[in-house]
């Protein structure tokens, strides 16, 4: 089992949460969690786009991009608020998706997910997509799928083990990973993991399609710094 890093409140907690938005608020649930959990909050608004060919959605896209990509080499996760106008509320229970690809690495989305479901009264939903590349009758479909299987009910037990009595659903989706966060996606929150905190790197493919075409509000959250050689 992994151990989930949902941490109570520290005064020397040093991690926080960097919101970027177009004048939006802080929505109530980060600030309820930044207090309990000891973490700071910020504020960042966009910059308004400069002129030229560049789509002025493209350069907001760039700019959270390399927010996450710094932000996470400090542990900082970041949320991306949709304040598009004219975008329509879901209808429904209040949703969140945690985008799982691995564990331990994820470990750190499924706490980000597991503790923002539980301030804003939501659904958990943990999605894991296996690639369509696998064809019917694919030599290690079957063992693919299971492998994804065990991956959503360890998820599911780590985070009840945490957080009791959230209600959590399991979702194995045929796309590739990086296509179940994507337009069609029912959900008023959506955490994906961003950069490691070591090695520094650019956001990867799964958390640039979720900027580009989340139709919700996007968590970005540092992913666990790959293991040294040797130790």
């Amino acid at each position: 089992m992994t151990t989930l890093p949902i941490r109570h409140a520290d005064p020397v907690e040093r991690s926080g949460v960097v919101i970027v938005c177009d004048g939006s608020e802080a929505p109530d649930w980060v600030v309820q969690w930044c207090r309990q959990s000891g973490r700071w909050l910020r504020r960042q608004h966009l910059p308004e786009a400069a002129p030229g060919d560049f789509p002025a959605s493209a350069q907001r896209i760039e700019t959270i991009a390399e927010t996450a990509a710094d932000a996470a080499r400090q542990g900082v996760a970041v949320l991306a608020v949709v304040s598009e106008p004219g975008t329509a509320a879901r209808s429904g229970p209040r949703r969140v998706v945690a985008a799982v690809q691995s564990l331990p690495d994820d470990a750190p989305v499924l706490a980000a997910a597991a503790t923002a479901a539980q301030h804003m009264g939501a659904e958990l939903v943990v999605a894991h997509g296996v690639p369509t590349s696998f064809g019917a009758r694919s030599v290690g479909l079957d063992a693919a799928l299971d492998r994804a299987r065990s991956l959503l009910h360890r998820a599911e037990a780590d985070v009840l083990d945490a957080v009791p009595g959230l209600t959590v659903e399991q979702r194995l989706l045929r796309v590739h990973p990086h296509e179940m966060v994507g337009e069609g996606l029912d959900a008023d929150l959506l955490v994906v993991g961003a950069s490691r905190t070591s090695p520094p790197g650019p956001l990867g493919l799964v958390a640039c399609s979720a900027l580009h075409h989340a139709p919700c509000s996007v968590l970005l959250t540092p992913r666990a710094p790959l293991p040294r050689h040797g130790s």
